[in-house]
């Protein structure tokens, strides 16, 4: 599915600090954002119990449009 078929959805849960500031590390020393880092490690622990199949892939990035071809010689 795209993002546009498919789009995030902001929610909101309360979760010890501790964890908070540990995720964070967690996600830097990932080169991740703590949003991503987190929806990446759901999602693998979704696949693992079942509760999603092994088939689902991840959003990935939706801001901007395409990030993964050559053309205008913007990609990294």
């Amino acid at each position: 599915m795209t993002a546009v078929a498919m789009p995030r959805k902001r929610r909101t849960y309360t979760i010890d600090e501790r964890l908070i500031e540990t995720l964070a590390a967690m996600a830097a020393d990932n080169n991740l954002s703590a949003n991503r880092y987190l929806e990446n490690v759901l999602t693998e622990l979704a696949k693992k119990t079942g509760y999603l199949d092994d088939s689902f892939k991840a959003l990935g990035e939706t801001r901007g449009g395409d990030r993964t071809t050559t053309e205008g010689g913007n990609a990294a």
